[in-house]
């Protein structure tokens, strides 16, 4: 069957019509979306009566070990799932079998295409190659009967998808803004998209999924809740983010997770802006650093910030964070409540000053 591309896959998979043939390569440029495919495919391929194995084949290494492991599957299991990473510094990967016949090269291609020919259900064999591309033979003999997916770093009007995936996958119901908001934030960025999610996740309230089902309109958008502080630290109103830090810890929020999600990212941003801005760098070059999107309006707000508070004042009070988030973890803060207002309020406070 022809390639199809990680949101295909993951449309299907979730809809439960994903089919999951014996033999599956991962391929592309996008490091982390490659291991969140292999991990949703390891996650779909277990159960009873499979033996897992999984194999690492570099440098010298041939695929002879997973070639017997798919010719004579275990006796105390039906199936074999061989999940095999082919890494970076196997010699000969980028061929297509017309050279390379020393170590790495076209023998060892030779048994893995044997090992695709040979699986069958239910075994399956899954491939992830660490570099961009596998060879042409290989990927030629997948898509003869197995599927090829193809993890490349995602165009920008397919991050809000990217977001919804995987807010879906982790049981959290976000909404258009909150969607935005990620996309705006992290860019193509999906690692740290996805770790914000997860944080999310540890912090909200759960809630079984026929709540997400059944919401309407007047529900709560995860997404903006949770980074309403971060944005406010770069609005127009210099006391919003103190009140808003009370009110997100009375209903709950842990000041940790506020810390080390909301305000310290925001903090670091405001700072690469306020330097780029004292080196005459406009909008434009602070978005490319901070990953978020050129067209963004919250670009100009962060710019004006940081313009308004000053590089000096930015710095010391994001030491003051790093400095503080520590003592949160080692434990060493007892009224964490009070914290956080009072490592902001100097900053917002001169702020105001400022102002009048």
């Amino acid at each position: 069957m022809p390639a199809e591309n990680a949101l295909a896959f993951f449309s299907q998979l979730d809809a439960g019509k994903a089919l999951m043939p014996p033999a599956i390569l991962i391929v592309g440029g996008q490091i982390f979306l490659k291991e969140y495919v292999l991990d949703a495919c390891r996650e779909k391929l277990r159960g009873p009566g499979r033996d897992a194995q999984s194999f690492q084949i570099g440098g010298g290494a041939d695929f002879g070990a997973v070639l017997e492991a798919i010719a004579a599957p275990s006796l105390f299991a039906p199936a074999t799932i061989a999940i095999c990473r082919i890494l970076r510094s196997r010699s000969g990967s980028d061929d297509d079998g017309e050279g390379g016949e020393g170590r790495g090269g076209r023998g060892d291609d030779s048994k893995l295409i044997r090992a695709i020919e040979l699986v069958r259900n239910p075994s399956h064999l899954v491939l992830l190659y660490e570099r961009d591309s596998a060879p042409a033979k290989v990927q030629r003999q997948v898509e003869k009967s197995g599927l090829c997916i193809v993890c490349n770093k995602p165009f920008e009007s397919q991050l809000p998808q990217f977001a919804a995936l995987f807010a879906r996958r982790l049981g959290l119901k976000l909404g258009y803004s909150g969607a935005e908001t990620l996309t705006e934030r992290y860019g193509t960025n999906l690692a740290a998209m996805h770790n914000a999610l997860v944080l999310a996740a540890i912090a909200a309230p759960r809630q079984k999924p026929d709540d997400f089902l059944h919401a309407g309109a007047g529900g709560a958008d995860l997404g903006a809740e949770l980074f309403q502080i971060s944005e406010s630290l770069s609005g127009d109103l210099p006391l919003l983010p103190l009140a808003m830090i009370d009110r997100a810890i009375a209903v709950g929020r842990d000041p940790t997770e506020l810390l080390s999600v909301e305000i310290i990212p925001a903090l670091r941003r405001l700072v690469i802006a306020a330097a780029l801005g004292m080196q005459g760098q406009g909008p434009a070059e602070i978005a490319m650093e901070v990953g978020m999107s050129p067209r963004s309006p919250r670009i100009t707000a962060i710019a004006n910030a940081a313009r308004r508070f000053g590089l000096r004042r930015l710095t010391r009070t994001y030491r003051d964070a790093i400095e503080l988030d520590a003592n949160f973890k080692n434990g060493m803060v007892k009224e964490r409540e009070h914290a956080l207002s009072a490592l902001l309020a100097p900053l917002l406070l001169d702020d105001t000053r400022t102002h009048q």
